[in-house]
C-alpha cells in the first residue's frame, strides 16, 4: 500500500491533460490524504507536451518528491519522455483498443520494471457520443489502479459538471465507470493501492494566485484594475468572477500603465486596491509605482514573476525580479515588499500587506512566481480570526469636522501624515507626482526637499517588527543552515525530510518579508550555523547579494536554479549531502 504517490498526466496542449491533473487532485484529497499538484506547458494553445503532477499523501507535503508511481499518457510521446521517471513497479496507462496494444513501441522506449496498462480511453469516450470524454474515462481507470471507491469519482464528475446540465454529468460519469471497470476486470497485477480514508477536516485545495484573490478580498479589497499578462492573468479571472458577489469594482484595463493611474486614483478615493502582472507588464508600471510614492498612496501590486527577460519563457517560473522590485522607478522612496512562500503566505501576508499600505501610506508589491501561483495544494481552511482587518493612517468625519488648515503631508515624528479622501469637511488638499510642501502644493525649495524625503523614509520604522522576522523550520542549533526566499520554501521543507532520515540535521530560514529588511535577525540566524546553503531560482544569486548589502555576511555556498523549472527536493538534498562531507 502507497502512503505517498506521484501521478502524473501527459499530452499535447488542449488535449485535457489539466482537466484530468485537477480531476485526480480532487479525487485525492477526498480519499483523505493531502495534496500537492504541479503543471508544466509550453506557450501554445495547441500542440507541444503539456504535464501535470500530483502528489498524494497521507502526511502533509510541500511539493514534489520522488519517483513518478503512475503515468497517464494521452499520446505516445509521454510514455517516451517520462520512462526513465517512473517507480519500479510503476503504471504506465495508454491509448488502445480492445485487441490490444496500438501504440507500437520500440524496444528501447518501454521498460521491463513497470507495467503497461493499454486502455481504449477513445473508444470508451465515444460510446458516451464525444472524444472529450476521454478525459473522465482516464480518470476512472486511475482510481481503479489506486483501488479507490467508484463513488469518490462520481462525486468529483458531479461536481465538476453540474453547471452543464444532468445529462453531461451522466455522461462522464459513465465514461469514467467504463474506465474504472475494464482496469477492475483485466489489471490486478497492476494495482497500485492507497489508504482511503476519511475526508480531511477543514482543508481546501487551491492555487497562490487564488489564495491571494482571498486575501484581498478579506482585506476589504474593493477596486482592481488589472491587464492580463500571464501567469498572473487567472488574479483577474478570479475577482471578475466574484465581482457582484464582493460588491467590488473590477476593471479590464487597456495596458499596465493605466492599471496602476487607475489603482492611485481608487486611493485617493479611499479604496483598498490591487493589480497583478509579470515582469513584462510590471515594467511598465515603474513611473507610476514613483507617483504613488511621491503621493504616499497604498497601492497593491502583485507580481507573478515569469522567466525574463522581454518575452522570455512565459509559461515557466523564475525568482529574478528580486532586485528590480526593490528597486523599481527612478528616484528614492519605500515600498513594503512580501515575498510569499506557500499558499497560506499568499493568504494571510496579503491581509497584512494591505493593512500596512494603508497604515503608512505606501506602495507596496507582492513578490510570487508562476510555480506558487498556479500549482495546487491542501491547506488548512483560513482562520478569519489571524486574518484581522486593520485601517489606519485615515481621518475620520468627525476629526476633519474640526479641522483647519489640513495638512496633507505633515512633518510628523513617525512620518505618517493622515489622509482624507474627497467629500471629507475642510480636506481641501493638492496630491501630484510633484515634490510638495506639508499642504501638497508642489515645492522646489532644498529645505523641504529634504524634509520630505526623510518623511517618506522613516515610515517603515513603523512597521511591526514581529511581522517582518524570517521563519526558522527544523532544528534551531543545527550546524547546517539552509537559506531561501519565496517558493522555494516547499522543495526545501520537502528537502529537510529527506535529510532528517539519513541523520543530517539543518535549519531553514525562509526570508518572506524583504522590505522592510530584518537584517538584525538575519545576520544572528547566521551566525549561529557553521555551514550555509542559500538556495535561489535566479543565475545571480540575487538573495544573497541582499543578504551581505543588509547584513555585511557573505554566503559561500549557492544553489542557483534558472531553466524555469522550480527546486526539486532531491537536488536541494544532493547539494546538501555533498557539502556535509
Amino acid at each position: 500500500m502507497l502512503e505517498d504517490i506521484t501521478i502524473k498526466i501527459g499530452g499535447e496542449a488542449g488535449s485535457g491533460v489539466a482537466i484530468i491533473g485537477l480531476a485526480i487532485a480532487r479525487c485525492l484529497k477526498d480519499a483523505g490524504m493531502h495534496v500537492f499538484s504541479e503543471n508544466d506547458y509550453p506557450s501554445l494553445i495547441r500542440g507541444g507536451h503539456n504535464t501535470v503532477s500530483v502528489r498524494g499523501s497521507t502526511q502533509k507535503i510541500h511539493s514534489l518528491c520522488g519517483k513518478v508511481n503512475m503515468l497517464i499518457c494521452l499520446n505516445k510521446q509521454t510514455a517516451v519522455l517520462h520512462k526513465d521517471e517512473l517507480e519500479k513497479g510503476a503504471s504506465v496507462i495508454f491509448e488502445s483498443n480492445h485487441q490490444g496494444e496500438s501504440v507500437n513501441f520500440a524496444q528501447d522506449e518501454k521498460r521491463k520494471d513497470v507495467n503497461y496498462v493499454p486502455v481504449p480511453l477513445l473508444e470508451f469516450a465515444q460510446k458516451e457520443g464525444n472524444p472529450i470524454f476521454t478525459n473522465s474515462v482516464a480518470v476512472g481507470a486511475a482510481l481503479a489502479l489506486l483501488e479507490a471507491d467508484f463513488e469518490i469519482a462520481k462525486k468529483e464528475m458531479e461536481k465538476a459538471f453540474s453547471r452543464k446540465g444532468a445529462e453531461i454529468v451522466q455522461k462522464n460519469i459513465s465514461a469514467a465507470k467504463a474506465g474504472y471497470e475494464f482496469i477492475s476486470k483485466n489489471f490486478s497485477k497492476a494495482r497500485l493501492s492507497i489508504p482511503i480514508r476519511k475526508k480531511l477536516p477543514s482543508t481546501i485545495l487551491l492555487n497562490g494566485n487564488d489564495a491571494i484573490c482571498l486575501g484581498a478580498l478579506r482585506a476589504g479589497c474593493k477596486f482592481v484594475a488589472e491587464y492580463p499578462m500571464s501567469p498572473s492573468s487567472s488574479v483577474l479571472h478570479f475577482m471578475a468572477a466574484h465581482e457582484r458577489e464582493f460588491e467590488l469594482v473590477v476593471k479590464h484595463t487597456e495596458d499596465e500603465i493605466c492599471a496602476v493611474n487607475m489603482l492611485c486614483g481608487a486611493a485617493f478615493a479611499g479604496a483598498r486596491c490591487i493589480t497583478a502582472t509579470s515582469g513584462g507588464g510590471f515594467s511598465l508600471m515603474a513611473e507610476a509605482i514613483g507617483m504613488a510614492g511621491m503621493a504616499e498612496q497604498p497601492i497593491v501590486i502583485v507580481e507573478v514573476q515569469r522567466a525574463g527577460p522581454s518575452t522570455g519563457l512565459p509559461t515557466y517560473t523564475d525568482q529574478s525580479d528580486l532586485q528590480f522590485a526593490l528597486h523599481i522607478s527612478h528616484g528614492e522612496f519605500p515600498r513594503l515588499m512580501f515575498c510569499p512562500g506557500d499558499v497560506e503566505e499568499c493568504f494571510y501576508g496579503m491581509v497584512d500587506v494591505l493593512n500596512w499600505a494603508e497604515k503608512l501610506q505606501m506602495p507596496a508589491i507582492v513578490l510570487s512566481d508562476k510555480y506558487l501561483g498556479e500549482h495546487l495544494c491542501t491547506t488548512p481552511r483560513f482562520d478569519m480570526k489571524k486574518a484581522k482587518v486593520q485601517r489606519g493612517g485615515r481621518a475620520g468625519d468627525k476629526e476633519m469636522a474640526n479641522a483647519k488648515n489640513f495638512k496633507r503631508y505633515s512633518l510628523t515624528k513617525s512620518g505618517i501624515s493622515e489622509q482624507c479622501f474627497p467629500g471629507q469637511q475642510n480636506g481641501m488638499h493638492v496630491t501630484s507626482s510633484y515634490e510638495h510642501d506639508e499642504t501638497g502644493f508642489s515645492c522646489e525649495e532644498g529645505k523641504m526637499r529634504t524634509a520630505m524625503m526623510q518623511k517618506r523614509a522613516k515610515k517603515l520604522e513603523a512597521m511591526d517588527r514581529e511581522i517582518i522576522k524570517p521563519k526558522i523550520y527544523g532544528k534551531k542549533d543545527a550546524e547546517f543552515l539552509i537559506a531561501a526566499w519565496g517558493s522555494t520554501k516547499g522543495p526545501v521543507l520537502e528537502a529537510q525530510k529527506l535529510l532528517e532520515k539519513e541523520g543530517i540535521s539543518t535549519k531553514f530560514m525562509h526570508i518572506a518579508w524583504v522590505s522592510p529588511f530584518d537584517s538584525k535577525t538575519v545576520l544572528e540566524e547566521l551566525k549561529k550555523s557553521k555551514m550555509h546553503l542559500i538556495c535561489e531560482g535566479n543565475s545571480q544569486g540575487q538573495m544573497r547579494a541582499l543578504i551581505m548589502e543588509k547584513t555585511g555576511f557573505y554566503i559561500k555556498n549557492a544553489l542557483l536554479r534558472y531553466d524555469g523549472r522550480p527546486f526539486e527536493a532531491d537536488e536541494i538534498a544532493r547539494e546538501i549531502r555533498r557539502l556535509h562531507k
